[in-house]
């Protein structure tokens, strides 16, 4: 595969899954009848800040975020997979 195939096809994956999200993201909210829930971790540089609409969203963006962070660890510093 050449340089020229393999970015197309990362693009095309990307956009895909860009669109899987935003169908999911839909399927939920019309399923949920205005219940929904979320939340966020934003890194503004090493300061994270933590939104959500209920203390459980914020717990598990953050739980996330810190696993999100440990996996990066481990690929750049640690073993390879």
């Amino acid at each position: 595969m050449d340089a020229t195939a393999a970015a197309q096809l990362g693009i095309t994956l990307i956009f895909l899954g860009f669109m899987l999200l935003v169908l999911s993201m839909l399927i939920i909210a019309r399923r949920s009848r205005g219940k929904a829930r979320g939340g966020a971790v934003i890194f503004i540089g090493p300061v994270p800040i933590a939104v959500g609409s209920d203390r459980i969203s914020v717990l598990i963006a953050v739980l996330m975020a810190v696993a999100m962070i440990a996996m990066l660890y481990l690929m750049l510093w640690g073993f390879r997979i």
